[in-house]
């Protein structure tokens, strides 16, 4: 999905250097996800599980940036 994308790229071209290894690891399990999926809980429309929660809410303050 070009939308999402974008906006992940957009996340790991700044933010990607500065993840722990707990954060790269939740990307990876995101990146599992339904595309669909990810691009409601970036967009805000729907709420991650809760495992996803913090990494979601990275991203998401990152495209407010």
């Amino acid at each position: 999905m070009r939308e999402l994308d974008l906006l992940l790229q957009k996340f790991l071209a700044s933010d990607f250097d500065l993840l722990s290894d707990v954060e790269l690891a939740a990307v990876e399990l995101l990146l599992d996800q339904p595309d669909r999926d990810i691009l409601a809980w970036l967009m805000a429309s729907r709420e991650p599980p809760p495992e996803l929660d913090a990494i979601v809410s990275r991203i998401r303050r990152s495209l407010k940036e």
